[in-house]
């Protein structure tokens, strides 16, 4: 077995003076494992608070529904799961983006034009995305983010470290600057009542009108980007700067030559991720139990945090990259490989499931459910998802959205089905 996880597979040819998708030898399947791997934290992590919509339930209820599982798991989410498995997705962006631009630079052609498609591409399926089925699409912002990369394709080296943790720690710390924060509100848009749009919502998401329903999901969508706008998107592309660095070194293209430097980002990654990781979850206990914290003690946490989320994520990666050096671990892990190749049709099958379940339309099972229960209905729908994406890239190249996207991109039918030949290995 290669490093593709292709076994005999063979190249598929391409023309060498034009940019094309990536062929199957030319993946690092720990890449895909560790997007599979991210895929799931998502999950997990937006089914609390958002698609069970505890978020939005009154506070009251949700006060009665807590249990000590739940304030556990709760705890638990916060340190390891939350913010982590989204900074390894963003990472990963971001690496893509440095590969596509090596890509591009071999055959001597301009990474512009093909990036610029494959964001508009990937907005207009975002938007799709709020429209049809959930308000916290990803997509259309980090589309809008992606234009950033375009102004560092020429940087390298640890000069895109230093710009990535800038953009991810600086304007997010000054926003929160209370003489800042104040000049700015103006410019966050927020609902005239808060509480009564919150409650509107919540009906809307345990009723079955899907108008009414389509609508409040495009206003939290406007209200919730609103509010954090002025960092939002220049944090993102902090985060791909990382990832750019990291495809730009070809660190995990090369990770058997890179092993040692993969064990010590692995100690100091949990190490010091952790630590700055459990900043945020400390805090919110303390609040549930109703230890009102000094307002510049939130500010101090903000960059420790998010370091600490940066570098557990990144400890993560080095775990990932080290297992798949052990046969028996290797053979486990690759069973998340298939949903990292297919990781929009993976993302978006996610959110048409957890609305059926929760949402009115559906199973109807948003503020009926403890906290924790949400692990094992993840669990379920994360299950089914690996077998589906098993069977599905048996027979095809790219899952069914990335066949949407990548046809778009570049602007012609991309061929779906995998040859015969290929079908019999796989």
């Amino acid at each position: 077995m290669t490093e593709t996880g292709q076994g005999e597979a063979e190249p598929t040819k391409t023309n060498t003076m034009e940019l094309a998708p990536a062929t199957a030898v030319e993946r690092v399947v720990s890449l895909d494992v560790l997007r599979g791997f991210a895929l799931y934290g998502v999950l997990l992590a937006n089914t609390v608070p958002w698609f069970s919509a505890t978020a939005f339930m009154p506070r009251e209820v949700a006060l009665a529904q807590s249990s000590t599982i739940d304030r556990v798991f709760l705890f638990l989410l916060g340190l390891f799961v939350d913010g982590k498995a989204m900074a390894l997705l963003t990472m990963l962006f971001g690496l893509g983006f440095a590969v596509q631009l090596q890509r591009a630079e071999a055959l001597g052609r301009s990474v512009v034009p093909l990036h610029v498609r494959r964001l508009a591409a990937m907005a207009l399926i975002g938007v799709s995305h709020v429209l049809l089925l959930w308000w916290g699409d990803i997509l259309w912002g980090y589309a809008i983010a992606g234009f950033g990369l375009l102004l560092f394709r020429r940087v390298r080296g640890w000069k895109l470290i230093a710009w990535g943790l800038f953009f991810t720690l600086v304007p997010m710390f000054v926003f929160w600057i209370p003489p800042v924060f104040k000049a700015l509100r103006a410019y966050t848009p927020t609902p005239p009542d808060f509480m009564a749009f919150r409650a509107e919502l919540y009906a809307a998401i345990t009723g079955t009108d899907r108008r009414v329903l389509t609508v409040m999901q495009v206003k939290q969508a406007y209200y919730h980007v609103g509010f954090i706008w002025v960092w939002y998107f220049v944090w993102l592309v902090g985060r791909y700067l990382l990832g750019a660095w990291a495809g730009t070194t070809r660190i995990f293209q090369e990770a058997e030559a890179r092993l040692p430097f993969f064990r010590k980002l692995l100690g100091w990654g949990l190490g010091l991720g952790l630590l700055g990781s459990a900043i945020q979850p400390v805090r919110m206990q303390l609040q549930r139990n109703g230890i009102v914290m000094p307002e510049w003690v939130g500010l101090a946490i903000i960059i420790p945090h998010e370091l600490g989320v940066v570098l557990l994520a990144a400890g993560y990666a080095a775990a990932v990259v080290l297992l798949m050096q052990r046969p028996s671990f290797r053979r486990a892990l690759l069973i998340f490989a298939p949903v990292g190749r297919m990781p929009l049709s993976t993302y978006l099958g996610q959110s048409l499931a957890s609305t059926f379940v929760f949402y009115g339309w559906g199973l109807g099972l948003a503020g009926r459910l403890h906290v924790w229960y949400a692990l094992p209905i993840t669990l379920g729908i994360f299950t089914l998802q690996v077998i589906f994406a098993h069977a599905w890239l048996a027979r095809y190249r790219f899952g069914p959205m990335e066949w949407i996207w990548r046809s778009m991109a570049y602007g012609r039918m991309q061929p779906l089905r995998l040859p015969a030949r290929q079908e019999e290995l796989a």
